[in-house]
């Protein structure tokens, strides 16, 4: 069998310019949305909003306990937004940046309303076992999403920071005033009951 080696990299090039001017054609809108927001033009902010609170609010649902207090977190969270939009210089995705004040809302919510406990520095597990991934169950993620806040509110916090939002055990402990140490056996903990939670599934 003879491969065109030609070809395979004209299929890479296209793919690359694509992306390239797909990458340039995003940071050329969101420049626009958010002049247009900082302008105070309606429009603008009902699109910006529209388009990015969906996401987000399934962002704040995963530290909140109802979809009540997902949407109150929602709209505590878009006011920063709006109000901070300023400051916003594309240096990442506008997405990535909402989402990062987002958490950070969800997260003072929960001092505030004093929900946010950890327990204290447990001896971390033994990771020789493997933790069976979320991937791996069939199914619906409701079902996921239900296990995961009937965890303690600390485990449930470190445990969307660290496997879904993609923080750091570095950056936690910033973020959450704890050890480190504290932040990996919390991750550790909930890993393990939701793994037998969703096993009773």
């Amino acid at each position: 069998m003879v491969v065109d080696i030609s070809k395979q990299h004209k299929y890479k090039r296209d793919a690359l310019i694509k992306h390239v001017y797909h990458r340039r054609q995003l940071l050329t809108d969101d420049k626009e949305l958010i002049r247009a927001c900082l302008a105070e033009n309606r429009s603008a902010q009902s699109m910006l909003y529209n388009r990015f609170a969906p996401k987000m609010l399934g962002v704040c649902y995963r530290y909140a306990q109802t979809i009540a207090e997902a949407e109150d977190i929602l709209q505590d969270g878009f006011i920063k937004v709006f109000n901070n939009l300023s400051s916003f210089r594309l240096e990442s995705s506008l997405e990535t940046w909402i989402t990062r004040i987002m958490v950070n809302t969800a997260l003072n919510h929960l001092r505030s309303t004093k929900k946010f406990k950890l327990e204290g520095d447990l001896d971390v597990l033994d990771t020789s076992t493997e933790i069976v991934s979320l991937q791996q169950h069939n199914m619906y993620v409701n079902v996921v999403m239900q296990c995961i806040h009937e965890l303690p509110t600390g485990y449930c916090v470190v445990l969307n920071m660290f496997a879904i939002k993609g923080y750091s055990h570095a950056e936690i402990p910033k973020e959450l005033g704890i050890k480190e140490s504290l932040s990996r056996s919390q991750y550790l903990r909930a890993k393990a009951l939701l793994e037998k939670s969703l096993m009773v599934y």
